[in-house]
Order: structure tokens, then C-alpha cells, then sequence
């Protein structure tokens, strides 16, 4: 009985850490407008994962748009506050995800959603 419980108990935890990246239509963000929680809560856990990924963006863009010298200034500090508002962002999806908060739709509290959707170079 003790193993059930087990099993049951992983199950749940691997469907709600997961559960917004199985559903079918979890490239088709951009058209919902209505997220579920497990949409919040994978929100959530890649925004603080991927946080760090706004400075060394900000320093590459603002390295190529000014000087080496402005990317690893102004950039560094840019970087760092974004980084801070997208860390910040997914700390309070994580832990409001079953709860309406602060919108009642569940949709994202910083635009663009996630880092790799910004505007700027991509990389493939």
C-alpha cells in the first residue's frame, strides 16, 4: 500500500511539474486567451530557469546596436534588471499558479512571455 501511495504521488507531482508541456497546443500560446495552471506553473519554472539569459542578451544586443564598451556597461546593467524582472515574474507564477492572481485569465505578467521571444537576433 505504501508503494501505491508512492507511485500515485510521483505521478501527480511529474503531471503538474509537466502538465503544460504535453497539451497539444502549447506552441499556440499566442492565440489563447485563457492559460490553465499548468500553463502558469511551466511559465513559472522556465522564466526563473531562463533568467539569466537576459543579461548576456542585453550585452550582445546593445553590443551590436552601440559599442563593445556600452554592451558590457549599459548592457551588463540592463541585462541584470531584466533579469531580475523575469526571475521575479516567474517566482510569483510559481507560486500563485492554482490561484487567479493576479488576473483571472492566468496570463503572463511580462511581456514578451518568454526570453526567446524577444525581439532582437535568434539563434538556430
Amino acid at each position: 500500500m505504501v508503494e501505491f501511495k508512492k507511485i500515485v504521488s510521483l505521478a501527480l507531482l511529474f503531471s503538474c511539474l509537466f502538465g503544460g508541456f504535453a497539451r497539444a497546443d502549447f506552441f499556440d500560446k499566442f492565440k489563447m486567451q485563457h492559460y490553465s495552471w499548468g500553463d502558469k506553473l511551466g511559465r513559472g519554472v522556465v522564466n526563473i530557469v531562463s533568467s539569466p539569459v537576459e543579461i548576456a542578451r542585453q550585452i550582445q544586443v546593445t553590443s551590436s546596436e552601440q559599442s563593445l564598451l556600452a554592451g558590457w556597461t549599459i548592457g551588463l546593467l540592463g541585462g541584470l534588471g531584466q533579469g531580475f524582472l523575469r526571475f521575479g515574474a516567474g517566482v510569483i507564477d510559481l507560486f500563485t499558479f492554482p490561484f487567479n492572481f493576479p488576473a483571472s485569465d492566468k496570463g503572463p505578467l511580462i511581456h514578451p512571455e518568454y526570453v526567446w521571444e524577444k525581439p532582437g537576433p535568434k539563434y538556430s
